[in-house]
């Protein structure tokens, strides 16, 4: 009846989605909105009792009757119901089957298997049960006795049953090899259809005796038409086919996208195109549900990225029940290709359900339960939003909504993530909309009850907030450029690192600003030794980039500190307003070309300095007649200070009149040259 994915702790997700937060305006700090108004956010939260529909609707739900299996069973994986009523109940992780008989539970049967995972009623009110993961196949009578009739070849893992009257035979859908086996009274196993995948995972058995078949890592549904006799009904996007489900020639599908799951050797492999065995799937899947009709057209309804489908239930009227194996919830389709989150229970996953006839059910892992489904409209529906994050301690404001019928709407409020005992209470409801009753805080939560009107249908849930102003922080404030390497003081730099020289500076800054606040900034100077601060704008300037160009072309020689101020004024008023200031390293600034100074030539030497304002000399060059210029060095060979002398011998000079020139560069990479006619 289900087939849902194994793994004793089975990995999942389910579709969440969170309210929309939204502004009034562009301003950031100002009255915003949590907008809860279609079927993604309002199925974000939990539903007690009540649906959330694809259009954007919540109403009253399904009541539920839960009955617990004993503390020490994790999971019901697998169902049986016979004429009567009695429920049957595969188990792990002991492999076990209860038996419910009303609303008594009792221990029925005991495989001494890992997992029952597949559970079928066969002639004469026997119980037939697969396990794994040693594959075997039970039958139990009346008394509880099992009785091991069937071990097929190279089978670990046997995924469905389908019990054939018409036939007297036992079909079972096995893995690692990807077979169908065909088992008789006295548990002959004949080979019914070899399938070129790992996992056949999921049979369907119609009323006309068709049997439908869908294999993992190709995703592909096959129709058995006898021993052997396979046609490919579709082959669907993902790759893995966990539940079938057929009604008078309608077909719905339960196709999986997981992740590559990590291998594990089988001791009966044979080479195939898939893999063989596998470990439990490490992460959740995509689940899509299909219809497949009776001429052969395949057509999806429904779809989510997290969370897989797990059992598949195909109703007279065409409605489409899915469990899913994240978060606990029956989704209930229709053909019109609508649906609703049906219900939403605590424990993490369906694992089959059985939503036909006059007493529904269905049943969970990560907490067995059964769960009965009781006709009527249910008393106590409850509506709750997902927590609602404001991102900073907010004052809230009103609380409206758009219904049909009455509903009383309550919240609570909280500065943790999770609401725990240090979130307030559950406020006094509100009959009509109005201002929210809660504390200020970071979260809030929304409630609706339905129990004065269960007739009653939400559409749309709004929450207005004032979050609370956030200082924006100025972090770092640098110079960029070719200009930044003289701000090092020539320690790490050598000759050919002396940049261009370039009165303009690029400032630029970094900003962590939490609430995305519309800033301005205010940039002022002072040299290192002084305390006085300088605007660097003209009046009235207003810059909201994080970055400046300093035109220095006026300013003196020196090492300067530069401040930036970050302000959120834009988008608040002066009494909430908040700033924030960072200097910088101090920047060297050097817009003056040094002096070459005292030529002198005597005794074929041609002596000298170079002297800047700032330093240190970075270069010196020189050049004869007007040719290419070539370095020279200091007396010391060292560029470190603002005054180098040099000393160059020129005996190599042609007798007779010569013009040399002398260029230094500076650290900034400001020129100056002097020239001098010698006779040599």
């Amino acid at each position: 009846m289900k087939r849902a994915r194994f793994a004793l702790a089975l990995s999942s997700a389910s579709v969440l989605a969170a309210g929309a937060i939204v502004a009034t305006d562009a301003f950031a700090v100002s009255t915003e909105r949590f907008v809860l108004d279609d079927a993604e956010s309002l199925a974000a939260g939990e539903l007690v009792r009540t649906a959330v529909h694809s259009d954007g609707r919540v109403t009253t739900g399904a009541e539920l009757r839960r009955i617990a299996l004993p503390e020490d069973i994790p999971l019901v994986y697998a169902t049986a119901r016979a004429a009567d009523g009695t429920i049957y109940l595969g188990t792990g992780n002991e492999g076990k089957i209860y038996r419910l008989r009303g609303e008594t539970l009792e221990l029925f049967a005991e495989t001494g298997q890992l997992l029952v995972s597949s559970l079928a009623l066969g002639a004469g009110g026997d119980v037939y049960a697969g396990t794994l993961p040693e594959g075997r196949i039970y039958r139990v009578g009346a008394d509880g006795q099992p009785s091991e009739i069937a071990r097929p070849d190279g089978v670990e893992h046997v995924w469905d049953l389908a019990w054939d009257g018409s036939r007297n035979v036992l079909f079972a859908a096995t893995g690692p090899e990807g077979q169908v086996f065909a088992i008789d009274r006295q548990g002959n196993a004949s080979l019914w259809w070899d399938s070129p995948a790992s996992h056949v995972m999921s049979l369907a058995l119609d009323s006309d005796g068709t049997l439908y078949a869908g294999t993992s890592d190709q995703a592909v549904v096959a129709r058995l038409t006898g021993p052997g006799r396979a046609e490919i009904v579709h082959d669907f996007p993902g790759n893995e086919i966990t539940a079938l489900a057929v009604r008078d020639g309608v077909l719905a599908v339960g196709a999986n996208e997981f992740p590559d799951p990590p291998r594990i050797a089988s001791t009966h492999a044979k080479s195939r195109s898939a893999s063989a065995g596998r470990a439990p799937r490490p992460q959740p899947g995509k689940g899509r549900v299909w219809r497949v009709s009776q001429d052969g057209r395949a057509e999806q309804l429904f779809a989510q990225d997290e969370g897989h489908i797990t059992s598949l239930n195909v109703l007279a009227d065409g409605t489409i029940y899915a469990g899913t194996g994240k978060d606990g919830h029956v989704i209930r389709i229709h053909a019109d290709r609508t649906w609703s989150r049906w219900i939403d229970v605590d424990e993490r996953q369906v694992l089959d359900i059985a939503m036909e006839g006059d007493a529904p059910y269905f049943v969970t892992g990560d907490g067995a339960a059964v769960y009965r489904v009781v006709a009527g409209r249910p008393a106590n529906a409850i509506w709750e939003s997902k927590v609602l994050d404001a991102r900073f301690p907010a004052r809230w404001g009103q609380l409206v909504w758009r219904a049909e019928g009455a509903l009383r709407l309550e919240t609570r409020s909280g500065n943790s993530e999770t609401p725990d005992e240090t979130w307030s209470a559950w406020s006094n409801a509100l009959s009509a909309p109005g201002p929210v009753r809660s504390p200020q805080a970071r979260f809030l939560q929304v409630r609706a009850r339905f129990d004065a009107a269960p007739d009653a249908t939400l559409r749309a849930v709004t929450v207005y907030f004032l979050p609370q102003n956030q200082r924006p922080v100025v972090t770092d404030v640098r110079l960029e450029g070719h200009n930044k390497a003289a701000t090092k003081r020539m320690r790490e730099e050598r000759q050919a690192h002396v940049p261009e020289a370039s009165h303009q500076y690029k400032l630029s800054w970094s900003v962590d600003n939490p609430d995305d606040d519309r800033l301005r900034y205010r940039l002022s100077y002072r040299r290192e030794d002084q305390t006085v601060w300088r605007d660097m704008l003209r009046p009235g300037q207003e810059l909201t980039e994080d970055e400046y160009s300093w035109d220095t072309e006026s300013i003196p020689d020196g090492w300067y500190v530069v401040r930036v101020e970050a302000s959120d004024e834009r988008d608040n008023p002066d009494a909430l307003t908040l700033r924030d200031t960072r200097e910088s390293e101090p920047i060297r600034i050097d817009n003056h070309a040094p002096r070459v100074e005292a030529l002198r030539f005597a005794q074929n030497r041609l002596t000298g300095r170079a002297v800047d304002a700032l330093g240190p000399i970075a270069r010196l060059e020189l050049a004869v007649d007007g040719g290419d210029w070539t370095p020279i060095f200091p007396t010391d060979d060292l560029f470190d200070t603002a005054r180098e002398e040099f000393s160059v011998d020129l005996s190599s000079l042609d007798a007779g009149l010569h013009i040399v020139a002398v260029r230094a560069t500076d650290a900034g990479g400001n020129v100056g040259s002097q020239e001098a006619q010698i006779r040599r």
